[in-house]
């Protein structure tokens, strides 16, 4: 199946944020009390009415079915011959062992792995009973759902740690709802909707336990608590967490209770929590976490305003909101080239996010480029569907048909600029991938998932990577402890960023960039931002002013760094990490080249006032390796003249000349 669909514990060996980490979120420094959900709900005077709540139930259900049988039989014997499949899987043990190792030295895959394996065949069960209507996968599909209801925790680890005990086993006295909890909540609620009957023929028993949990370990302790950190109500930052844990919980209590009163209850106090969410975003509708995040963030956030829109009969609509549609059209405006994205922070570079939530937007909004770049992803995916959630299945089993109607394109802008978030992105060619590609951040050093990477930038010849941002590797504990920048990846140094005097930038909110400012005229675009605050005391430095000038006619992009020290008591250099072979041709001349042998990308500088050196970094983390290759390389141009407190250093990346038609 595509790459882009996992269960929510694949999620976490690249999507978990730890609370340290959100409490230095960018968007918490933004903050507006726009309170659009909550205002919208009292607004429209919705409310529950009689058996309303149970006819919706009823609708979607049939919905649902309907949709499903109206997929192509190729796609449904890819779902069949996956839960044929599960049917000898052998619902391994979740040792209290495995569960402590988190507690004891960090280490989170072997469990979370093994937690993850039995969740995926769960839901291949499911949907092949969805898709088949056969009675024999009911045995195999009970064992799962009763290993499941079974668990002391629907946790893992890693989130379990949050809990007032601390990183150990399970409180027996506390409830943690977060995201894997939320999310295997969900699959539990949708599996009893839609095979109800089934079960309930099979054994009343599981019915009426999937219930009892849902309400013991999500829904009661929701209405009762307002303490857990995502919610918002405690003054703490949100993230991805809110948006995707809110959405799951609303999921939840509509397709579970029967009780106006109490459906009301959730949807009040959900929306003012999802309000936290969205108030906290900048104008321009920019996603800090990056475009692999936003699956989980904004993509999650529509599926909220869907089900609400559905379940009020159109009362709750947000169709005329802009802010909500940027939030929308974000995604596009990263997409460099395939299933290549910009990867600032602990994005990943390659991702192909949810066609069916971009397509929700496109809806909702009425916009055309959100619906065809769905398709664009849909058809990059080969238009498949998610095997290892039947929420998702469901979910875009329901826009298959338009999806694969819509003629398919990626929108590719030749200019996104977000100034809120401090992200420039720019190509060669509207519409084309051909030429070069330019991302830019500024921002500051206490984002969520924050690396210290100011003024950092990439570039893209051809639609392949040239400079680059490693992003992340693999999740550990350390990743989200107060040793996170001691791991390499998440230090300036070993990003497109100079070190001053010898010192690299420092993490926390205080050091960021100023004057982010884009001018645009017939030659291309300038990008011009300060960076000089993104460094401590130690580097001396008063004003470090960087310009990208991107001649997008030419396929040249020009890099100036302009610095004014006080002083000079260390090295001054410009680093650049990059995917290819670095060559030297000859003084101030460097090739980047694919490892085909192909140039990809050329660099002149002045070589009487640096001098080059070309470091190997080996990838020891499978999650880069899969990433970039075994190794990286990085190029630092050091400032030849150790006395200079005042300069300015010039780098020209050029496409070769045959690759312009020169």
């Amino acid at each position: 199946m595509g790459k882009c669909y996992r269960f929510a514990v694949g999620f976490f060996t690249v999507f978990l944020c730890a609370v340290l980490f959100c409490s230095n979120s960018f968007c918490q420094q933004h903050v507006q009390h726009r309170n659009y959900l909550s205002d919208a709900l009292t607004a429209s005077g919705f409310r529950f009415t009689g058996r309303q709540l149970v006819n919706w139930q009823a609708q979607e259900k049939e919905h649902y079915t309907n949709k499903i049988h109206q997929l192509p039989d190729s796609i449904k014997a890819v779902f069949i011959g996956k839960a044929d499949k599960a049917l000898l899987f052998g619902w391994p043990a979740l040792p209290a062992s495995g569960f402590l190792e988190f507690k004891q030295n960090g280490e989170r895959v072997r469990f979370e792995q093994k937690l993850n394996e039995r969740r995926e065949y769960l839901n291949n069960l499911a949907i092949g009973a969805l898709i088949s209507g056969d009675e024999k996968y009911l045995p195999q599909l009970v064992n799962g759902l009763w290993a499941t209801l079974e668990e002391s925790t629907w946790e893992i680890p890693a989130i379990v740690a949050i809990q007032k005990a601390g990183p150990d086993l399970p409180d027996p006295e506390e409830q943690v709802i977060g995201l894997v909890s939320a999310e295997t909540g969900v699959m539990l609620a949708v599996i009893r909707h839609m095979l109800n009957d089934q079960l309930q023929a099979y054994s009343p028993m599981i019915n009426k336990r999937i219930v009892f949990e849902l309400r013991k370990r999500i829904l009661e302790p929701y209405l009762q608590r307002d303490d857990y950190w995502w919610m918002g109500f405690s003054g703490k930052p949100v993230n991805n967490w809110n948006a995707w844990i809110n959405t799951n919980v609303l999921h939840i209590a509509l397709l579970t209770e029967t009780d106006p009163e109490t459906g009301m209850a959730f949807m009040r106090k959900l929306f003012r929590s999802a309000d936290y969410f969205v108030n906290q975003y900048p104008e321009d509708g920019g996603c800090d976490e990056g475009p692999s995040y936003w699956n989980i963030a904004g993509g999650k956030l529509i599926r909220l305003l869907q089900l609400a829109t559905s379940v009020s009969e159109g009362r709750l609509t947000w169709s005329s909101n802009q802010l909500l549609h940027r939030i929308g059209s974000y995604i596009y405006k990263m997409h460099i080239a395939g299933d290549y994205f910009v990867n600032f922070a602990d994005a990943t570079p390659q991702t192909i996010p949810s066609p069916e939530s971009i397509y929700r937007f496109g809806a909702m909004f009425g916009d055309d480029l959100l619906k065809q770049f769905a398709a664009y992803l849909f058809a990059l995916n080969q238009k498949t569907l998610p095997a290892n959630s039947v929420v998702e299945f469901l979910s875009s089993a329901d826009v298959y048909k338009p999806l694969s109607a819509i003629a398919p394109r990626a929108v590719l802008p030749a200019v996104s600029y977000l100034p809120d978030l401090q992200v420039m992105t720019a190509r060669s060619d509207s519409g084309s991938t051909s030429g070069l590609f330019l991302a830019v951040q500024g921002g500051h050093n206490g984002e969520s998932h924050n690396h210290n990477d100011v003024g950092n930038f990439i570039i893209y010849a051809n639609g392949l990577p040239v400079i680059i941002d490693a992003g992340v590797g693999t999740y550990t504990a350390q990743t989200f402890s107060d040793r996170r920048y001691e791991l390499w990846n998440m230090q300036s140094q070993w990003h497109n960023c100079p070190v001053i005097n010898g010192v690299a930038q420092q993490n926390g909110p205080a050091f960021g960039a100023t004057a982010f400012h884009l001018q645009e005229g017939r030659e291309g675009v300038q990008l011009r931002l300060d960076m000089a605050a993104a460094y401590p005391p130690s580097a001396t430095v008063t004003g470090w002013e960087r310009t990208f000038q991107f001649d997008q006619y030419k396929q040249k992009i020009r890099l100036s760094d302009k610095y004014q020290l006080e002083k000079r008591n260390g090295e001054l250099k410009m680093n650049f990490l990059s995917i290819c072979k670095i060559v030297q041709h000859k003084a101030g001349e460097i090739g980047f080249y694919h490892t085909d042998g192909r140039q990809l990308l050329l660099l002149k500088y002045a070589p009487g006032k640096m001098f080059a050196r070309v470091e190997e970094k080996l990838m020891g983390d499978d999650k880069l390796i899969r990433s970039w290759g075994k190794k990286l390389y990085q190029l630092s141009l050091t400032v030849i003249d150790q006395k200079e407190l005042k300069g300015a250093q010039v780098f020209e990346f050029f496409t070769p000349l045959k690759e312009r038609g020169l």
